[in-house]
């Protein structure tokens, strides 16, 4: 028989520190009663056999990112237990939506796919292109050695943006909408990383961003980017990759992930053409979302 526990304290925490992803084991540090993190684990005997995570991210939403139970204790219906005690957290939290990405050809993915529909989620929707590469790969595409941009442009490091720049996206924003819903990049800046997330300025004026994060000590994840459609045609983006690739190079990091959205039709078609020979894996991510109201 299993016992189901909401973790609250690190203490706790770091027995099941094994059954998530490194990239999360630094939120078992910080667990709180009312904290954003929400972990529930699942154990046997008092051994940790399962760990179920999720942020809250305020508004009204919620982010399920990871879900784990060891081998010799699944088909004990551990997994559905652990979901559906986090479903009741959430929404005793005032959480009404739980979504969920995941990635495709993974070992796992059928499991999770059958755990989900037992608790009745909806069916997962393609969401992402996710490349993975090496900047040693990557240095010999060769667009990696187009010509450098128009004196107009400048590429400048994210965190130089001043105040009023930040206004002035902000308001052109509100009146012309030109930045894509997932393109936003004051929605990406938490723990960004500094040595590889870049603006491009044209004529003075901010018009497009590569925002990065670091998920390892060898990796970082080309998260955000985007410029202003009536230069996108230009090709001005590729700049950014270029001196991001650079920047990461200099600093001794390796590998590099990031993704496109199915959405961005052009940007699929320039990678899987111009990038896809220069990576170490090309998969795709599936999305789905659970409505917590009826709960």
């Amino acid at each position: 028989m299993y016992t189901l526990t909401r973790i609250n304290n690190f203490g706790y925490a770091f027995l099941y520190g094994s059954l998530t992803y490194p990239l999360y084991r630094s939120r078992l540090q910080t667990l709180t009663i009312e904290g954003n993190t929400i972990a529930i684990g699942a154990s046997v005997s008092d051994k940790p056999v399962g760990l179920v995570l999720a942020e809250i991210l305020g508004d009204g939403s919620a982010k399920l990112l990871s879900i784990f139970v060891e081998q010799n204790y699944r088909c004990l219906g551990i997994g559905a237990a652990l979901l559906n005690t986090l479903e009741e957290e959430l929404t005793l939290r005032d959480c009404t939506n739980l979504e969920i990405v995941y990635t495709l050809a993974k070992s796992t993915t059928l499991a999770l796919e059958r755990l989900l529909q037992k608790c009745n989620w909806p069916s997962a929707k393609p969401r992402m292109l996710i490349c993975k590469t090496t900047t040693d790969d990557m240095i010999n595409a060769p667009w990696m050695k187009l010509s450098r941009l128009p004196a107009a442009y400048e590429i400048f490091p994210w965190m130089e943006i001043t105040p009023q720049e930040r206004v002035a996206l902000k308001k052109q924003q509100e009146e012309k909408h030109w930045m894509a819903s997932d393109a936003i990049p004051f929605d990406y800046e938490q723990d960004l990383e500094p040595i590889n997330s870049i603006g491009l300025r044209y004529k003075g004026e901010v018009v497009g961003w590569l925002i990065t994060h670091r998920t390892a000590p060898d990796t970082i994840r080309y998260t955000c980017s985007y410029v202003r459609p009536d230069i996108q045609r230009m090709g001005r983006i590729i700049p950014l990759y270029i001196r991001a690739t650079q920047l990461q190079m200099e600093a001794g990091i390796s590998r590099g992930t990031w993704t496109v959205s199915l959405m961005h039709t052009s940007m699929i078609a320039f990678v899987k053409k111009h990038m896809g020979p220069y990576l170490i894996s090309l998969e795709q991510s599936m999305g789905s979302s659970k409505s917590l109201t009826c709960l």
